[in-house]
């Protein structure tokens, strides 16, 4: 072989570009693990200080699809649920109905007529609400405290309102009896009415003359009926005298506006006393026979400016 062959071939060779090796399939998969490997153990270093670190679920060089069981999304949702399910700390159905309950119980209907418990206490059931949202004995203490001040807080509350409410309703009924009474007095203005509703008989009349009276005349009207019979105001007015009386025994005197004063006399009963306000026809006492009499019977007088008048005439015209 000559040298220039040689020469020419040498060059050649040197000259020619050398092809690219080539990696085969496994050599390839294996690069692409190492380098994942890599970044899991790089993420790893950032959380090795947490206790909760969990296993890189890339590790295995399997390829897997994303809606398989065993992808990662797959894996790491699944995880956490069943992470979820073994917590303590958790609220069940039960536990949120008991809570309820206690809830309800610490905050009674604004029922004016309900019977307020003035020192509530939390019971066995509110607590069981009440420890399902502590998470230590210390918490569950502090958390019943704080129900027992909030439901006696309330309590004190309710009492409170209910007697304001019935302070209300009281005045408005007084207010109510006070216009309805007014405005029968208004009705009523110089109606009179005989202070016997019940059957009588007039046994002695005014003026007539005798012994039996110590003025040597009778003074009023007598209606003569049995003891206890009812006996009634003949005229709007005011009750000025109530009590025993000497001869007239228990007596009542009204004064009315027109400056008349009726006097009813012989009373086994009085109903009235003075200050109270009257209307034609209430009931003021009963009839008797106490005091100088006869016989039971009811003596009857009017006098206008402290002179006495015929009763018949001022109760039933001439």
């Amino acid at each position: 072989m000559s040298s220039s062959d040689r020469g020419r071939h040498k060059a050649g060779r040197h000259a020619a570009p050398k092809k690219p090796r080539k990696l085969n399939k496994h050599a390839g998969a294996l690069f692409s693990i190492a380098s994942v490997g890599t970044v899991a153990m790089t993420g790893a270093s950032s959380v090795a200080h947490s206790s909760t670190a969990k296993p890189n679920v890339l590790a295995d060089p399997v390829e897997i699809s994303p809606n398989s069981p065993n992808s990662p999304i797959y894996v790491s949702a699944n995880a956490r649920a069943q992470a979820a399910s073994r917590s303590e700390n958790r609220t069940t159905l039960a536990d949120t109905e008991n809570i309820n309950a206690a809830s309800s119980a610490a905050n009674p209907a604004d029922d004016p007529n309900a019977v307020i418990d003035t020192t509530p206490t939390v019971d066995t059931n509110q607590r069981r609400a009440l420890a399902a949202v502590a998470t230590t004995n210390d918490g569950l203490a502090s958390v019943v405290d704080q129900a027992q001040q909030q439901a006696q807080t309330q309590a004190e509350k309710l009492v409170a309102l209910q007697k304001a409410q019935e302070a209300a309703a009281a005045q408005a009924s007084q207010d109510a009896a006070a216009a309805a009474r007014a405005a029968e007095e208004a009705r009523l203005i110089g109606v009179k009415v005989v202070p016997i509703k019940a059957n009588y008989q007039l046994s002695a009349r005014f003026g007539q003359r005798g012994s039996l009276w110590s003025k040597g005349w009778h003074t009023g009207l007598d209606f003569r009926v049995p003891p206890g019979t009812s006996v009634y105001a003949a005229a709007t007015g005011k009750v000025i005298s109530a009590g025993w009386a000497g001869p007239y025994g228990n007596r009542i005197e009204i004064q009315h506006a027109d400056g008349v004063v009726t006097a009813y006399n012989h009373l086994s009963q009085i109903d009235k006393a003075v200050g109270d306000d009257v209307l034609p026809g209430e009931f003021i006492a009963k009839s008797g026979n106490t005091g100088h009499t006869t016989g039971p019977h009811l003596h009857f007088e009017v006098m206008k400016n402290g002179v006495l008048e015929n009763p018949a005439t001022w109760l039933w015209g001439n």
